[in-house]
């Protein structure tokens, strides 16, 4: 798939409630299929969402630390820390941590990108 047409099916399927016979047709299989299977179509779509939020992607090693970042806060831009959803957590010292979820703020100090292998500046 070209990413002109990724970005064709981008528009017309995501952050939409779909109905059914969409989420079976092949056009909607061959979307979800390069937004998994192709870094690019991914690294796109997640700068789309991320710069429709307002957050700076660009300062991060990359896409996937940027989104996983993101998921992190709530809509105040704080750290979700009761949430089992979330997967890493950055503080304001520039400190990432995967979290452990024992109800409390407790977690693995990491100094490596899990995802790109980039160390992490403090």
């Amino acid at each position: 798939m070209e990413l002109e047409r990724f970005k064709e099916l981008h528009a017309r399927f995501f952050g939409k409630k779909l109905p059914e016979e969409v989420l079976a047709s092949e056009e909607y299989e061959a979307y979800e299929e390069a937004i998994h299977e192709d870094e690019a179509f991914y690294n796109w779509a997640t700068a789309e969402k991320l710069k429709a939020k307002g957050f700076d992607y660009e300062s991060y090693c990359c896409m996937m630390m940027a989104d996983k970042v993101y998921e992190s806060l709530d809509e105040d831009g704080e750290i979700r820390y009761d949430d089992p959803e979330v997967v890493i957590n950055k503080w304001d010292a520039g400190l990432y941590g995967i979290p452990v979820h024992n109800g409390g703020a407790t977690m693995v100090v990491i100094n490596y990108c899990p995802w790109c292998g980039t160390k992490l500046n403090k």
